[in-house]
């Protein structure tokens, strides 16, 4: 861009029948043919190596904000052209509006992952404290009398048992 401020390029001509840039440099001579610029590239293997003196390559010339047609277009073509850019905007509209569903999904994605990575992380952190695990490995009052209810009822079982085969 800035080059292009400091030394503007030639424009270019169009060929009026194509559209086509027409080339403004006579063809290139052949490849078997050295030239001074090629001397220090001759042989099989001088295209392989870089030359130190090698020119850089030209950069494109950037297109035209606006291209128009070279010749008019006829009835079909205008009702063509017109279709295509029915389409094109409504393909737009449509991956504008996919575009707006998918930002608070991933939002929301991005949210759930986060907060579930930090609940993981604090509640083994919470669980793995040495003065809570204590408390949280202990058995509650009524786990402990239910317990001591069940054995009873097994010990009273089991020697009803005795009883009844030793009757038999």
């Amino acid at each position: 861009m800035v080059n292009e401020r400091y030394n503007p390029s030639k424009p270019v001509q169009v060929d009026p029948k194509t559209g086509k840039p027409l080339a403004s440099t006579p063809r290139a001579a052949s490849p078997t043919v050295p030239d001074a610029e090629n001397a220090g590239n001759s042989g099989f293997f001088g295209s392989f190596f870089a030359a130190k003196n090698k020119k850089k390559a030209a950069a494109m010339e950037a297109p035209p904000p606006t291209l128009k047609a070279s010749g008019t277009l006829s009835e079909r073509e205008n009702i063509e052209v017109e279709v295509i850019k029915l389409l094109i905007s409504s393909y737009y509209n449509i991956v504008k509006r996919t575009m707006i569903d998918m930002v608070p999904k991933a939002v929301m994605l991005n949210l759930v992952q986060f907060t579930k990575d930090e609940m993981q992380r604090e509640l083994l952190e919470n669980m793995y404290r040495t003065d809570t695990l204590d408390d949280l490995l202990k058995e509650s009052d009524f786990t402990i009398r239910r317990r001591k209810e069940c054995q009873q009822m097994v010990e009273s079982l089991s020697k009803a048992s005795e009883i009844v085969s030793q009757v038999q």
